[in-house]
């Protein structure tokens, strides 16, 4: 027996991408409210593919959700990991997040494909300083600083631990 047959708990690797445009901002989707009142924002991505590497994965995510085409070449990273627990449906979800960065220039998202609930996301693109203050984050400073490194350049030659994400209960 494993936790997973006996619990229905979900353990999943995932590539999500920080997308950072010409204006400082970072793209984040979601702006669901969740049951304890909290508007989320998360940055784009999503479960990696039998079979997908996290690269593949993080470009294939990002076209999905945000409708950009990424250059793979373009694409940096991974530049961090963190994990994230939640309870959707009353069952444990604990998955490792694995970040990408791509600078782009500022362009209107929109969802081209993913799963059903995510047809409801709106977009935002939100000043640096806000990354990982609405989607959990238990040291949201350390996405800061890695946002804003990256930003001037300084890509870490190691991924940096985000630490722990956390979703506040929410209702599909």
């Amino acid at each position: 027996m494993s936790i997973e047959s006996e619990t229905g708990a979900v353990f999943r690797t995932a590539a999500r991408v920080l997308f950072l445009d010409q204006h400082d901002t970072v793209l984040h989707m979601g702006g669901d409210q969740c049951l304890d009142g909290i508007t989320r924002w998360i940055t784009p991505g999503g479960g990696v593919e039998p079979g997908e590497d996290l690269h593949a994965a993080a470009v294939r995510e990002a076209a999905e959700e945000t409708g950009c085409a990424i250059d793979p070449a373009a694409l940096v990273g991974p530049v961090a990991f963190g994990v994230f627990t939640a309870f959707p449906k009353g069952r444990l979800l604990v998955q490792k997040n694995w970040y990408f960065f791509y600078r782009t220039e500022r362009f209107e998202p929109r969802v081209t494909g993913g799963d059903a609930y995510e047809q409801k996301f709106a977009f935002a693109w939100l000043p640096v300083e806000q990354c990982g203050a609405a989607d959990g984050t238990l040291l949201p400073d350390r996405t800061v600083a890695l946002v804003k490194r990256l930003r001037d350049g300084d890509v870490p030659a190691e991924p940096v631990d985000l630490g722990g994400t956390h979703s506040p209960r929410w209702g599909h």
